[in-house]
């Protein structure tokens, strides 16, 4: 079950999206009226994605509170916001949220921007693991397979990395065919890929 965290200081706004969210049974929404209450909760509870009101009335508004509480965990934020403010907008855009709700705005729309914004969250998580565990797999590679690799990311044939590094093509090619192994890969083409969607900063 998902886990909501609902900052929203409009009581009967508040009830509507928590009845909204939960009736199919797929989510739990926990709901805070302001600072104290969202923070608390932030920190006893494990959210999978907050849902927050901007113009709170109180000591914070929702976006300094989202700054506060994404030191603590990075959780994906949906604003909602009764105004389309362009120097509110772009206050919020510093938190990097993964949508905005204007109101009003209907069930449909509810739902389908909390999964969305769930959705892409996850994906940004995968990607993360991905790129960690690409990285890992580099420890294995030798001095030159790590010195081709890095050529190869530019795109260069095996006879232009042999010229690059004064080696010969067939040494290339063997070189490329060995890297592959290791990073267990099948063709030049993922390779290719491989290169392209890791930091290669982390290769030296």
């Amino acid at each position: 079950m998902r886990q909501i965290l609902l900052i929203e200081d409009e009581l009967i706004v508040a009830m509507d999206i928590k009845k909204s969210l939960e009736k199919e049974g797929e989510n739990q929404v926990v709901s805070a009226r302001n600072y104290v209450e969202a923070k608390t909760a932030f920190i006893k509870e494990d959210f999978n994605i907050i849902i927050c009101d901007i113009n709170l009335n109180d000591v914070k508004d929702g976006i300094e509170i989202i700054e506060e509480l994404m030191q603590l965990k990075e959780v994906p934020v949906v604003y909602l916001t009764a105004y389309d403010n362009s120097e509110i907008l772009n206050r919020a855009k510093e938190t990097v949220p993964y949508a905005y709700l204007l109101k009003p705005f209907n069930e449909l729309q509810l739902r389908m921007t909390i999964d969305l914004a769930d959705l892409n969250f996850k994906k940004k998580e995968e990607g993360y693991v991905a790129i960690e565990e690409n990285i890992n797999k580099l420890e294995g590679l030798t001095k030159r397979e790590k010195e081709i690799l890095l050529v190869v990311a530019t795109g260069k044939t095996s006879k232009e990395i042999g010229k690059c590094l004064n080696i010969s093509q067939h040494t290339v090619d063997q070189h490329k065919k060995n890297i592959k192994k290791k990073l267990n890969l099948n063709t030049i083409g993922e390779l290719v890929s491989f290169t392209m969607t890791t930091n290669l900063d982390h290769v030296f």
